[in-house]
C-alpha cells in the first residue's frame, strides 16, 4: 500500500510540474528513468540502434524515423508515426515494448531483437496503455491526450505457461484435446461438443487459451438446417487428411454454421459491456474449430481450453447479435500487390441502426494490412478508419467503448492489401495459402446504453470531467456524473454559442456515465478544427467546458 502511495504521489508531483502535456509525462515518468541509460548521447546501444531518447532530442528521434533495424525499415515500420490508430500498428517502438505481445515478437520477428528495457522489468500494464492512447491520438508534443489515473495500474505482463482455464461457477468450458500436427503441415479440424442443457444461454465473458503455434480457434454452432446432419461428439474432423484430400463431408457441414466467437491470440480474455450478453441456443452444440500451422521439422502438439462466462438474464438490457460480413470474389494475380474493396450497407445487412462494440478481421498469409472504415451513403466525402491491422496472424480484437452507433445510411467498407509471392493466381480458400476477407464482430440493436449506473457507488452531486484526449482527432470522450435519475442533455457548441451537435437528451440513473464524439455536426459532417465547447444540462445542474480538435 505505502508503495502504492509513493507512486501516486510521484504522479500527483509530476502533473503538478510539468502540467497536462502527456508527451512530456511520458519523457519524465517512463523513459528517463527506463531508458535513457542506454539511448544517450555517446553510448555504444545508442549508436547500435541510432535513438538517443534524451529530453533535448527524443520527440524529434522518434517521429516519422525510419528505424536502422533494417528488417523492421524493410516491413514499412516507422520508430513512431502520427496518424493515429494506423501508426500504433506500423511503429516499431510499439513492437519494442508491448511485453504482452512477447509470443508474437519473438515468433514472428525474431529479427527485431529484443523487447525494451532490456535488462528492466517490462513496462507496466498502467505505463503501455498510457502510451497507446498517446500514439492512438497522432503522439502530439503538447497536450493532454491520455488518461493519466492509467499510470496508477503498476501490474506487469508476464508470459504465462499453458495450462487448463479453471472451470468457472457460472458458466460452461469446451476442451478440444490434444492432437498432433506432422512437420510442415498445416492441420485445420473441428470437434463437436453436446450442451446438455435445455436453457439458452447468456454469454457476457469469454476467454481461451491455446497451446502454441495455433494460427486461430473459431467457436461454431449450427443453424435450424443442420438438425439431421449433426456430427458426432468427441471426434476429430479434419478438412484436409494428411494425405492431402480434402473431406467433402466436412466442407458440406461448414455452410451450416453458425459463428459464435474466434481469436487468434493464444491467450484470450474478452468481456461485454455491462448489460449486454450473447445468447446462445445449446440445442446445436458446439463446433470447435482449430487451425494450426506447423512449419518446424519436429511435430506439435495442439490443444485449447475456452470458458463462456453467464450473465443472469434478469441483468441484461441488450442481447448482443454477431456481425460477419465477407467478400468472397478474390482474384489475386501472381507477383502483383492486390488491394480490394467491398462495401456493405447497415439498412440492406441489418434493417436497423446497430451499436459496435468489437471488431477483428480475418485473412491469409498474403494479406498486408487490412483497414475497415466507417462510411455513408448520404455523403461520398465520409470515409473514417475505425479498424486496421498489419499482421494477418494476430490481428487486433477492437472494442468500442461506449460502442459506435452505425445508423441506416451508414455502412463498413473492408479494404485489404495483398501480396501474391505465387506463380498462381489465388483465390477465396480455407488453407493459408489460400485467402479470406472477413469481418467479425459484436453489436446490439436499439439506443445505447449507460453502462455505468449498475455497480457504482451512488455519488453525491453532479460533475462534468475534463474530456480526453484534449487536444483530439477526431475522438474524444466526455465524463460525467450524475447523482439522482434525471434528463440529461448534452450539447457542443462553437465559441459563438452555436449548437453544432446534440450529444445526449434522454433520461439517466445516477453513476458516472460517457460519450464519445466524433468531430460531426447534427448532418454527420466533419467540422473544421478549432475550439469547441461542451456542456452539460442535468436539472438545474449546468455546466460548460473547452476542447481543441485538431487536423
Amino acid at each position: 500500500m505505502m508503495k502504492k502511495n509513493i507512486f501516486l504521489l510521484s504522479i500527483l508531483f509530476s502533473r503538478l510540474c510539468l502540467g497536462d502535456d502527456t508527451w512530456q509525462i511520458i519523457q519524465e515518468s517512463i523513459l528517463n528513468p527506463k531508458c535513457i541509460m542506454c539511448h544517450v548521447d555517446g553510448t555504444s546501444f545508442a549508436e547500435q540502434s541510432g535513438l538517443i531518447l534524451t529530453e533535448d532530442i527524443a520527440y524529434e528521434e522518434l517521429i516519422n524515423v525510419t528505424p536502422t533495424n533494417i528488417h523492421a525499415a524493410e516491413d514499412g515500420l516507422e520508430l513512431l508515426g502520427t496518424e493515429g490508430i494506423t501508426s500504433l500498428y506500423s511503429s516499431f517502438l510499439w513492437e519494442k515494448i508491448n511485453a504482452p505481445n512477447y509470443e508474437h515478437f519473438y515468433e514472428d520477428h525474431p529479427e527485431y531483437g529484443s523487447i525494451m528495457p532490456m535488462g528492466l522489468d517490462f513496462l507496466t500494464n498502467g505505463e503501455l496503455e498510457f502510451i497507446r492512447q498517446w500514439i492512438i491520438a497522432g503522439a502530439p508534443e503538447s497536450g493532454h491526450v491520455a488518461d493519466e489515473s492509467l499510470l496508477s495500474d503498476t501490474t506487469i505482463f508476464a508470459l504465462p505457461d499453458f495450462e487448463p482455464l479453471e472451470i468457472p461457477e457460472n458458466g460452461i468450458q469446451v476442451h478440444l484435446p490434444p492432437f498432433s500436427v506432422p512437420p510442415n503441415f498445416e492441420r485445420e479440424l473441428f470437434y463437436y461438443v453436446e450442451v446438455d442443457t435445455p436453457d439458452y444461454l447468456y454469454v457476457n465473458r469469454i476467454s481461451t487459451t491455446m497451446r502454441p503455434g495455433s494460427h486461430h480457434f473459431i467457436v461454431y454452432t449450427f443453424d435450424e438446417l443442420a438438425e439431421n446432419f449433426l456430427p458426432p461428439p468427441g471426434v476429430y474432423r479434419d478438412i484436409r487428411n494428411f494425405d492431402g484430400t480434402i473431406n467433402d463431408w466436412v466442407l458440406f457441414q461448414m455452410q451450416l454454421h453458425r459463428f459464435i466467437s474466434g481469436t487468434q491470440t493464444r491467450i484470450f480474455e474478452y468481456s461485454f459491456p455491462e448489460g449486454v450478453a450473447l445468447r446462445i441456443d445449446p440445442s446445436y452444440g458446439f463446433d470447435l474449430n482449430s487451425h494450426y500451422a506447423n512449419y518446424s521439422n519436429d511435430t506439435i502438439i495442439g490443444e485449447i481450453y475456452n470458458n463462456f462466462y453467464f450473465s443472469n438474464p434478469d441483468e441484461i438490457e441488450r442481447e448482443a447479435e454477431i456481425l460477419q460480413l465477407q467478400h468472397l470474389d478474390i482474384e489475386l494475380p501472381p507477383h502483383e500487390e492486390t488491394t480490394l474493396n467491398a462495401l456493405f450497407w447497415v439498412d440492406e445487412e441489418f434493417g436497423e441502426k446497430i451499436n459496435v462494440f468489437q471488431l477483428f478481421t480475418h485473412a491469409h498469409k498474403h494479406n498486408l494490412n487490412f483497414k475497415i472504415f466507417k462510411v455513408n451513403q448520404n455523403d461520398d466525402n465520409y470515409r473514417e478508419l475505425i479498424y486496421v491491422s498489419y499482421d494477418w496472424e494476430h490481428p487486433p480484437v477492437m472494442k468500442f467503448d461506449p460502442p459506435m452507433t452505425f445508423e441506416n445510411e451508414d455502412g463498413f467498407e473492408l479494404e485489404a492489401t495483398y501480396y501474391n509471392d505465387t506463380n498462381e493466381e489465388i483465390n477465396f480458400g480455407l488453407l493459408s495459402t489460400d485467402e479470406m476477407m472477413i469481418l467479425f464482430g459484436l453489436f446490439y440493436t436499439g439506443e445505447q446504453l449507460n453502462l455505468d449506473h449498475s455497480n457504482a457507488t451512488i455519488p453525491n452531486e453532479y460533475e462534468l470531467y475534463p474530456n480526453y484526449p484534449n487536444p483530439f482527432n477526431p475522438f474524444t470522450t466526455i465524463r460525467y456524473v450524475i447523482p439522482e435519475k434525471t434528463n440529461v442533455r448534452i450539447t457542443i457548441s462553437d465559441l459563438m454559442g452555436r449548437q453544432i451537435r446534440g450529444l445526449v437528451n434522454d433520461v439517466h440513473y445516477p453513476g458516472m456515465n460517457k460519450i464519445q464524439w466524433n468531430a460531426t455536426n447534427n448532418q454527420g459532417q466533419q467540422v473544421s478544427a478549432g475550439v469547441y465547447l461542451y456542456s452539460i444540462e442535468a436539472g438545474e445542474f449546468k455546466q460548460t467546458k473547452k476542447m481543441v480538435l485538431l487536423k
